[in-house]
């Protein structure tokens, strides 16, 4: 297969040489033939040494009965030879008899134990001979395990997204086995990895909107949910995040992996909240009515004169606080009762203003009190000079 080859579970991808596979499973099988006749050969040594016990047995009861009449004998002749019926060779020929048949039965009884031993050695030598055959078996499963493992078969449907061998290339594995293709199951399916700061934790929960963007395609949002919140952090350089999935469709298949996403998590939702830009509370000027401008944060220097921003106090959608917000009020999700400065303008002229903030999204904070809909909040400051040089009047950016 190559890049982008669409493969099904199961389907051969790829084949390792099997030549030296394929000669360690016929040595396995030839060693387990080998090993399986040596059990047959002891199976037959044990039948021989089960039938000599038999026989060592069965010469054992000859012989007991042998002594027994030899004993009854010698008794008699014993007996006739004290009442003088018979002489004494007689007698001795009955002892002889007698001695004999004793050693015998102990000769008989020797043999008995002997086979018995011959038996037990048998028995383990064929125990011992199954146990080969068990591993030779082993081995041959493994070594069969082995040449299956030459057939490099996909394990998921999916689109091959990586391939790092080429044909006639050398596959070696040292500690772990070698990584031959990236299959990619579901492209339409996608898992963005974002990394949450803990003081925005908290406030993350499954099932959440997210909403994202890539630089591959400008000005076009995309859009998940919370699937996972992984809980073992992640310190880099002191600074604590969590890993958090966000689960995304992709029918067309825009998203590729390993793409950089913008993320922001909707935590809070407000329905027609007012709105006005953060920029408003980053406006520093003299609190007098009508004073003149000391100045803005990345504007002009204290004291100088020039255009003002402003913009009206507008209503606006569904006002919410990404995950990863600026600093402004508001911008990680102020709770309702925040009181902050902004000037707003009143018959020309700024005015001061107290009000409550909620929610924002890192761009616009709601206004839960002290502004009305419609009123002009100052923005910015600037500094204009005339054209000759000297300075000119205020402009207001509203």
């Amino acid at each position: 297969v190559d890049f982008n080859s669409p493969v099904k579970k199961g389907m051969l991808i790829a084949r390792i040489d099997p030549d030296i596979f394929e000669a360690k499973v016929n040595q396995a099988k030839a060693d387990l033939e080998s090993f399986r006749a040596a059990v047959l050969n002891q199976r037959a040594a044990v039948a021989r040494a089960q039938a000599d016990v038999a026989n060592a047995r069965a010469n054992v009861v000859r012989q007991e009965v042998a002594v027994r009449d030899a004993r009854i004998k010698f008794d008699s002749r014993v007996r006739l030879f004290r009442e003088g019926g018979i002489s004494q060779e007689e007698r001795d020929s009955a002892q002889a008899a007698f001695d004999s048949a004793v050693a015998q039965l102990d000769a008989a009884r020797a043999s008995l134990k002997a086979s018995e031993a011959a038996l037990e050695v048998a028995q383990a030598l064929f125990t011992a001979a199954e146990a080969q055959v068990r591993q030779k078996q082993a081995a041959l499963d493994q070594a069969q395990v082995d040449l299956d493992h030459t057939f490099i078969r996909a394990p998921v449907d999916g689109v091959v997204v990586s391939r790092n061998v080429d044909v006639g290339q050398t596959v070696a594995a040292s500690l772990q086995a070698p990584t031959l293709f990236l299959i990619a199951q579901d492209l339409t399916k996608m898992q963005v990895d974002t990394n949450v700061d803990e003081a925005d934790i908290g406030r993350v929960a499954l099932d959440q909107e997210a909403t994202f963007s890539v630089d591959s395609y400008p000005g076009q949002v995309f859009r998940g949910r919370v699937v996972q919140i992984r809980q073992a952090p992640q310190v880099i350089q002191n600074v604590v995040t969590y890993n958090t999935v966000v689960a995304v469709p992709n029918p067309d298949l825009k998203l590729k992996p390993g793409m950089t996403a913008n993320v922001k998590i909707l935590v809070a939702r407000r329905e027609n909240a007012l709105l006005v830009p953060n920029a408003a509370f980053r406006v520093r000027l003299e609190s007098s009515t009508g004073g003149s401008p000391a100045g803005a944060r990345g504007g002009g220097s204290a004291g100088q004169r020039g255009p003002q921003a402003m913009a009206d106090a507008r209503p606006g959608g569904r006002p919410g606080m990404g995950s990863g917000g600026g600093q402004e009020p508001g911008a990680r999700g102020a709770t309702d009762g925040g009181r902050q400065r902004i000037w707003v303008l009143q018959e020309g002229k700024p005015v001061e203003r107290m009000i409550r903030t909620g929610l924002s999204d890192g761009q616009r904070t709601e206004i839960l009190e002290g502004l009305r809909e419609g009123e002009t909040v100052i923005v910015g400051l600037q500094s204009q000079r005339g054209g000759s040089g000297a300075p000119g009047g205020p402009r207001l950016r509203l």
